[in-house]
């Protein structure tokens, strides 16, 4: 595929120039620098998520084009795509308050380029009676293997560096993929291919190949024959339970530096049938972009998101977003207000969920780390947590969530969710219940000063007990606040 219109290093560049600052605000209440024994009970730093891994603030980025709402009520979809693959960037379209209604689907595929209203007075209609995304912020991509090396030595979470085999085969600013494929020893010693059957519910056996998983980050140094990562390892590669092991040298293009902002989009339905699920389903879904962001986006009426981060979406910010309202069937895969469906390095933050089943939820195989931060949930229909098959290193910092927190082992729901995450932290929670367990290998999950009833939902007819979290300071916050910000804080510090 041809380099995308606007030179990353030109964009890199500029950046750096129209940030509000190059240094994020902590939003501290005086004690984002503590470290203590709850800071230094969790393995890994989930500081490097979001937009330009924290080190840098949303841009704001001139508008260079405006558009009104038209007059007749007529479709907006064409108006509205041609400015953006019009515009000029970095420059943002801006959608003066008012009513547009959008047929079709809008789509923002160029670097530098974002789409902007006036808040809730702008409204982007989506008609229709279809499934679909309705605004999508990326390009179809793939992953490119370019150059691969052994991992020769047993890795683990939190750890910043692989030993390899050929380090000559990288350089420090490459881009690259720790690979695993796990082993049956793994899933049989997660005892993940004996899920019984409950009911009429005939659970789907884990099957190892299926769990092989690329965790993307970037060479900062190369000493000997380790190579040093720009992220922590959410996950441990250890040599007994792998077929494979190997870090990749990989090229991956993505839509870089381009947003969405400050509108109001409401998916239209048949408003005789609250359970109408001929309507649009997702209102942003971000897949093939990077360094990018959702800001001030509120929705009403989408079946499944707000915002869904698909496989190829990374370091991406979603900020200051509600979803309301959704319509759909109550049941599965519907009303994931804020869903992480493969993206890795991305960061939630105050954003609100009303009336959905997950709000805040990630899918199977995530690679991780990502991070919910001040997210709220209320008149929740289920759970708040990782929802199936083996999320890794995945933070829920500060977020109330109304019924209950989980990451238990799920066993036979969901035809066989059995385990949904590894190195999960719960930091200063709030739910009427709680449910938290660790896997029987693998890492650990933790509950720190989260409030709400110890619970376990799930009665096993396996007869297994099932390992505890990591419970510290229950039923009492800690300080500090946000382990998030207090390990941003502590990096930023430190580098300098």
């Amino acid at each position: 595929m041809k380099r995308l219109s606007v030179s990353l290093v030109l964009l890199n560049l500029w950046v750096v120039l129209c940030s509000y600052d190059c240094l994020p605000d902590t939003n501290g209440n005086g004690n984002d620098k503590i470290e203590n024994e709850y800071t230094k009970a969790i393995p890994i730093d989930f500081s490097y998520v979001g937009y330009r891994k924290g080190e840098a603030k949303l841009p704001l980025v001139k508008t260079i084009i405006t558009l009104e709402a038209p007059a007749d009520g007529a479709d907006a979809t064409e108006m509205i795509q041609k400015a953006l693959d019009a515009v000029p960037a970095p420059g943002a379209v801006l959608l003066k308050a008012g009513e547009y209604n959008v047929a079709g689907n809008i789509k923002i595929r160029r670097n530098g380029v974002v789409l902007r209203g006036e808040g809730e007075q702008t409204r982007l209609i989506a008609k229709g009676d279809t499934q679909r995304d309705f605004i999508t912020l990326g390009i179809s991509t793939s992953r490119a293997l370019l150059a691969e090396s052994s991992i020769v030595e047993d890795a683990y979470v939190g750890q910043m560096w692989v030993k390899v085999e050929n380090s000559a085969a990288f350089a420090v600013g490459d881009r690259v993929a720790v690979f695993c494929e796990p082993n049956d020893k793994w899933v049989t010693d997660l005892k993940m291919d004996q899920i019984k059957t409950v009911g009429t519910n005939v659970p789907t056996q884990w099957v190892a190949s299926k769990f092989a998983m690329y965790w993307e980050r970037e060479v900062v140094r190369i000493e000997g024959d380790k190579v040093w990562l720009d992220c922590p390892l959410v996950s441990d590669f250890v040599e007994e339970y792998t077929v494979k092991r190997s870090l990749y040298k990989i090229s991956v293009d993505r839509v870089e530096e381009s947003g969405i902002e400050d509108m109001f989009l409401i998916s239209d339905y048949d408003k005789s049938n609250e359970f109408d699920e001929n309507h649009a389903w997702t209102a942003v879904y971000v897949s093939g972009a990077e360094n990018c962001w959702i800001r001030g986006v509120k929705s009403a009426h989408f079946g499944l998101s707000l915002a869904r981060i698909g496989k190829w979406g990374r370091c991406i910010t979603v900020k200051d977003c509600e979803s309301t309202a959704p319509i759909s069937v109550i049941g599965g895969a519907r009303r994931y207000a804020f869903y992480i469906n493969g993206g890795q390095m991305c960061l939630f933050e105050n954003c609100k969920a009303d009336q959905d089943r997950h709000g805040f939820i990630t899918s199977s195989r995530i690679p991780g780390p990502n991070v919910f931060l001040d997210c709220v949930m209320t008149n929740a229909h289920s759970v708040v947590g990782p929802h199936h098959r083996w999320a890794t290193g995945l933070l829920y910092d500060c977020c109330p969530s109304g019924i209950r927190l989980e990451a238990n082992d799920r066993a036979h729901y969901g035809s066989g969710h059995g385990w949904p995450a590894v190195n999960c932290v719960f930091w200063n929670c709030t739910a009427d219940k709680i449910d938290v367990m660790s896997p029987w290998i693998g890492g650990k999950n933790y509950s720190i000063g989260c409030i709400g009833e110890i619970y376990q939902k799930i009665k096993y007819k396996d007869g297994l007990k099932r390992p505890d979290a990591v419970w510290m300071s229950h039923g009492q916050h800690v300080e500090p606040r946000s382990l998030y910000r207090t390990q941003l804080a502590n990096r930023i510090k430190n580098r300098k």
